[in-house]
């Protein structure tokens, strides 16, 4: 089931994107982009429940048996913050689902068909996006020591 990530679920969903984190994307980071993230879910933490109560940020949860599998976040509402899935629940469609979830609440709230998405994703969820319908726009980059690829997504 997935549903929006509310306050006592915060710290699970920042957990299990930790430890996801440093099961596949952390190996391909510099020990500085490594920090920088770290530093980011801690004041994610620390922050989000304001910027989810503002609209800001927003996160859904997959949960399976009350628990989180998966968590999807955007900010700006049209920008793909986060997407991670727990090891043993890859390979199920759970990414797709969110992501499907994320275009559905747009197409509601924007009260049109077309759009566009867009992420910065990591080396290792690059593929992952591409399945997703995301093209690069533009070579992978480095800031703060977060290696990441552009990418966009028209939504029609």
């Amino acid at each position: 089931m997935i549903r929006e990530i509310e306050q006592q679920d915060l710290k699970a969903a920042v957990n299990l994107v930790n430890t996801v984190f440093n099961e596949f994307v952390a190996g391909d980071y510099s020990p500085e982009g490594q920090k920088t993230f770290s530093d980011y879910l801690e004041f994610k933490l620390a922050e989000l429940s304001q910027d989810l109560d503002n609209g800001h940020k927003k996160m859904w949860g997959f949960y399976e048996n009350e628990t989180i599998v998966g968590v999807i976040g955007t900010r700006d509402r049209f920008h793909i913050s986060l997407l991670f899935v727990s090891k043993d629940h890859q390979k199920r469609k759970i990414a797709t689902k969110l992501f499907t979830t994320v275009v559905n609440s747009l197409k509601a709230d924007e009260n049109s068909e077309h759009f566009e998405l867009t992420v910065n994703s990591s080396p290792y969820a690059v593929k992952i996006y591409e399945h997703l319908g995301f093209r690069a726009t533009d070579n992978e980059q480095v800031k703060n020591g977060i290696r990441f690829t552009p990418m966009k997504r028209l939504v029609q």
